[in-house]
């Protein structure tokens, strides 16, 4: 197999790190090869902490991929989010000199660039700049100008900028494992490729990845982000709360949490107990689950309160009339649907990555969300250039057609 058509998606967790690898086979059909996973070193709230640490790791992950693919890889496309991650929205204006006021490619660019640029402070980077909006005289809603007749052209865009440090310290963690090709890209960009539908993008929907070191958010509008942000709380929050209150080692709790924990005490029967088994010489205890979810729902309940009042702040949630979308490992904890309805006040659904040919049935949870929506991203950005041949390689007349389309998606 071609390893230029080898796509690896990394996803640096705080709890774990994983990496999918597909392989494109035609500018249509996308195979899963392989997918790694390793329990995280080095790297606390999506920040990596300890790059030397977090380096083995993902080392470690890609070598695996390359032992069972076969093929060398050569670029990784990696997600990056928390809470770093800023919007700035801008606004680029031109005039339309062109023949017949024909809008062409060359203008859209123009606006672009002019919408770029603005001064950011020393310590921040953008990493994409979003098309939110393009306007023709006066006239709004527009999705895509191209031919279309104008005298002025205003394009509005999301910058999505990120601290500095935090995206170097990434990339040198990646480049030391000895992947120097690689793309840095927004993690809740990719959520949304994996588990949102371009329905839900248009209605509007709010999309949430609970990790386990941070909470990653999306908010879109009209087919368009209208929010992204992210804040450093987790499931790791629950654990190091059971943790200090049971007594008991992160590991042995972690288990406990993943095997019975529940944060919707109404779903809990009185009847239903757990056994903690005997740790360090003290007995075994047996107790309601019920008091464990009195312990998780809290945490819970306050993370999402916390976010709920930060997009109220921001008028986000006035737009999201789709309801909310929660994704990420901790959204495997039973009753997260019925909790965060109740908080947000609207419907709310778990969402787990599309399927790609090839991947086990195991690897749908909506923990894989980011290591899939980085594949697929990947994928929908460069498809142009994948084929199984050198003759399918080749432009072909629907590619341009392709290329605009993805264009107005914006990624540069």
């Amino acid at each position: 197999m071609p390893a230029e058509n080898l796509i690896v998606g990394l996803d640096i967790g705080s709890t774990a790190i994983r990496a999918i690898a597909a392989v494109a086979e035609s500018q249509d059909k996308l195979r899963v090869r392989h997918i790694s996973e390793h329990a995280s070193e080095g790297v606390r709230a999506g920040i990596i902490v300890n790059i030397e640490t977090a380096m083995k790791i993902v080392q470690k992950t890609i070598e695996e991929i390359e032992l069972e693919t076969g093929s060398e890889v050569t670029n990784v496309y990696t997600g990056i989010g928390g809470q770093h991650i800023e919007a700035v929205r801008s606004e680029g204006v031109v005039g339309i000199t062109g023949k017949d006021n024909e809008i062409r490619r060359g203008e859209v660019i123009r606006s672009l660039d002019v919408a770029r640029s603005i001064d950011l402070p020393l310590d921040r980077e953008v990493l994409h700049t979003l098309v939110q909006d393009f306007t023709i005289d006066g006239r709004s809603g527009i999705k895509d100008p191209i031919d279309m007749i104008g005298h002025r052209l205003e394009t509005k865009v999301m910058m999505v900028t990120g601290d500095v440090t935090v995206s170097q310290n990434l990339r040198k963690c990646i480049s030391r494992a000895g992947y120097t090709q690689q793309t840095l890209v927004l993690q809740q960009l990719a959520d949304s490729e994996s588990v949102l539908t371009q329905e839900e993008r248009d209605i509007g929907t709010l999309l949430i990845n609970y990790g386990g070191g941070m909470c990653n958010m999306i908010g879109y509008r009209g087919g368009a982000p209208l929010y992204v942000g992210g804040i450093s709380l987790g499931g790791n929050e629950v654990t190091s709360d059971l943790v200090y209150i049971l007594n008991k080692p992160y590991e042995l709790v972690e288990r406990i949490k993943k095997e019975y924990g529940s944060c919707y005490e109404e779903m809990v029967s009185d009847t239903d107990f757990i056994t903690i088994p005997p740790v360090g010489g003290w007995p075994s205890v047996r107790m309601p689950k019920k008091e464990l979810c009195k312990i998780i729902e809290p945490r819970v309940a306050e993370t999402f309160t916390i976010i709920k009042s930060m997009l109220q702040r921001r008028r986000v949630l006035d737009h999201v009339t789709g309801g909310i979308v929660c994704t990420g490992g901790s959204a495997l904890m039973p009753g997260i649907e019925q909790l965060a309805g109740e908080i947000f006040n609207a419907p709310v659904r778990i969402g787990t990555p599309k399927w790609i040919e090839g991947m086990p049935t195991s690897s749908l949870g909506p923990q894989y969300a980011t290591a899939v929506g980085l594949v697929l991203h990947a994928f929908s950005r460069n498809r142009d250039t994948f084929g199984s041949s050198d003759q399918e390689r080749q432009p072909r007349k629907n590619g341009v057609v392709r290329r605009m389309k993805n264009f107005f998606d914006v990624l540069f």
